[in-house]
């Protein structure tokens, strides 16, 4: 996984500005008004890896869960690398992530102040994916796309992916994440690791996750 990270995060973004309009402000999803009440935190376990991560793992020397409630850091995807989050007004935020050689996933719930900042953040995302839907560095190019799926009030998928010096060619560093939005809470589940062509059954088990917490998130005081 150490030599892989930092192209994962590298940068990405989607391949056409049109989509990103749609996923923001067409049908494709469906959008809930204002919300209000306020939640306090994050329950223990809520999130549908933690008490997992909380168990001691088979080979520690080669794998590890962390568990973290930092409310400054970064969202699980990321797509222009950016150095601090570029979101506001969150409440409460939860990342479980799992690393093993060559494999990285994470699951991480924000909790905002309001429905309209979740749909900031979210439009947020979609502004990273046009900015860098390509980026080259040296020796080779990453690309990102996005399009919206099925779940919750808003959601989508995100691919961030590593091309030759062309662009043509898969090469290592990958980042497959489905991003989910109800009420005024955000879910990211995420799957990095060695990858090559971008494919539909890449997003399987996110997108299972994700719409398992969507179901979840209206159980949070003042969330929907």
């Amino acid at each position: 996984m150490a030599r892989t990270t930092t192209r994962l995060v590298a940068a990405g973004t989607i391949a056409g500005a049109v989509l990103a309009t749609s996923l923001v402000g067409g049908t494709a999803l469906a959008e809930t008004g204002e919300t209000g009440g306020t939640v306090a935190g994050i329950p223990k376990n809520f999130l549908l890896h933690e008490a997992q991560a909380r168990k001691p793992v088979r080979y520690p020397d080669e794998e590890k869960w962390t568990i973290s409630d930092r409310l400054g850091g970064n969202l699980e995807i990321n797509p222009c690398d950016l150095r601090r989050p570029a979101d506001r007004d969150r409440t409460a935020m939860r990342t479980v992530t799992y690393q093993a050689p060559e494999h990285h996933s994470g699951e991480q719930l924000v909790i905002y102040r309001s429905a309209s900042a979740a749909r900031k953040a979210l439009t947020g995302l979609l502004g990273q994916v046009r900015r860098c839907a390509r980026v080259k560095s040296e020796g080779s190019v990453t690309k990102t796309w996005a399009e919206p799926v099925r779940a919750g009030d808003q959601a989508m998928k995100i691919a961030v992916q590593g091309y030759d010096a062309k662009g043509v060619r898969p090469a290592i560093g990958g980042q497959r994440a489905v991003v989910v939005r109800e009420g005024r809470a955000v879910a990211i589940y995420l799957v990095a690791g060695e990858y090559g062509k971008v494919r539909g059954s890449d997003f399987t088990r996110q997108l299972k996750d994700a719409r398992k917490m969507a179901a979840k998130l209206c159980s949070l005081p003042g969330v929907c």
